[in-house]
């Protein structure tokens, strides 16, 4: 469900404003085609990371939910620092004709990096545990309390 839901949230930022400047008399709004498409390639891949993630059993599945937990830590610090790293340069435009007064991003961006979220956490979460008599008759190893 995390991963429907984080691919219609990439797709829906696309058709939203990405960007708003307010300056001096006007706000600019940037659509999203024009700016999420960095987007695309995270989503891209920590959706067939999810994807493997959820469709193979066993040991396999480990590993493609290990995947998709460093693509969600990639997909925090790669798209994090990229919308800062946009909102710094976007802020300091010296070739700006009217003053700016306030910079920082739209609904589509936000949508966009929850979407980029969700998808790999879809793949890195465990399988829901299913409480049975066999579950409560396995030891697990640890200290003995009485």
């Amino acid at each position: 469900m995390l991963l429907i839901v984080g691919v219609l949230l990439v797709v829906v930022a696309f058709r939203l404003p990405a960007w708003r400047s307010v300056y001096r008399g006007r706000t600019n709004l940037t659509p999203g085609t024009e700016v999420i498409g960095w987007a695309l390639p995270f989503a891209v891949i920590a959706a067939v990371f999810a994807v493997l993630s959820l469709a193979n059993g066993g040991p396999a599945r480990w590993v493609w939910r290990q995947a998709s937990l460093g693509m969600l830590v990639s997909n925090v610090l790669a798209c994090g620092s990229l919308t800062g790293v946009y909102w710094y340069f976007e802020a300091e435009d010296p070739y700006v004709e009217d003053e700016l007064l306030v910079t920082g991003p739209g609904a589509g961006t936000l949508l966009a990096l929850l979407g980029c979220l969700l998808i790999p956490l879809a793949g890195a979460l465990p399988d829901g545990w299913k409480h049975t008599d066999a579950a409560k008759r396995t030891h697990h190893p640890g200290p003995e309390t009485s």
